[in-house]
């Protein structure tokens, strides 16, 4: 055992008893920063993506607690890739897909956190929840030409997304989008007619590997991150 002197408690009252908090200093947490320090930044929690043209971090806030309406104009890899982090993130995921060959390796590397289904119908088959909750949020990434039900997202922790060379005309699903992406210039028309003519431009400027992200409050040009690993198992 290990003894205490005489003087135990002498700082800051009785031995083991908290702190005396009125002799500490006050200090205002948003003064005014000094030329030197360490200081807390806020950052954008969710989904990393990749990182913009200044080399900052960009993510998506998915999963989240209020549903999420994702499209995505280009190619179905991406929405493979989506799933890949999504299933990182503690999230079960629903695909519906026309090319269900493509997902083979992500399948059996996913196990049952994975389920490939014709329709969309009856989704999602469990209850979402929180990161580590039961099953955990719910996603669906779908590739048809259809469009899934803007409703789909409606709720906590749910994550819709579609992506497709082309939206839908008059989709309720597109027109309620929280976040768009165009993935490349090739697809600036189709960013055009779903969100406008200020939309096309900024996605017609885009350079090689870059991708255009669509959000309430402006558009961002987003350079993708995917690792080697990721890249062996989306494209088998």
């Amino acid at each position: 055992m290990i003894g205490r002197t005489a003087d135990s408690g002498t700082h800051g009252g009785t031995y083991g008893g908290p702190p005396d908090l009125a002799g500490l200093p006050v200090v205002g947490w948003r003064e005014a920063s000094p030329t030197r320090g360490c200081w807390l930044t806020p950052a954008r929690a969710g989904l990393h993506l990749g990182t913009d043209r200044e080399g900052n971090a960009v993510s998506l806030s998915a999963p989240g607690p209020t549903g999420t309406r994702i499209g995505v104009l280009g190619e179905s890899l991406f929405g493979r890739l989506f799933a890949l982090r999504l299933l990182g993130l503690g999230a079960r995921v629903t695909a519906v897909t026309r090319v269900p060959d493509k997902w083979a390796l992500l399948r059996e590397a996913a196990g049952d956190r994975l389920t490939m289904a014709g329709t969309a119908a009856g989704w999602p088959a469990y209850e979402p929840e929180p990161p580590t909750v039961g099953d955990g949020p719910q996603v669906l990434v779908t590739d048809q030409r259809r469009a899934p039900s803007a409703a789909a997202a409606d709720g906590h922790w749910r994550t819709v997304l579609h992506v497709t060379r082309s939206a839908p005309a008059r989709s309720a699903f597109w027109s309620a989008a929280d976040v768009v992406l165009a993935l490349g210039a090739p697809f600036a028309e189709a960013a055009g007619r779903v969100l406008g003519e200020d939309a096309r431009r900024f996605a017609e400027g885009l350079g090689g590997g870059e991708i255009a992200l669509f959000w309430p409050d402006g558009a961002h040009v987003l350079r993708p991150d995917i690792a080697p690993a990721e890249t062996e198992l989306l494209t088998p």
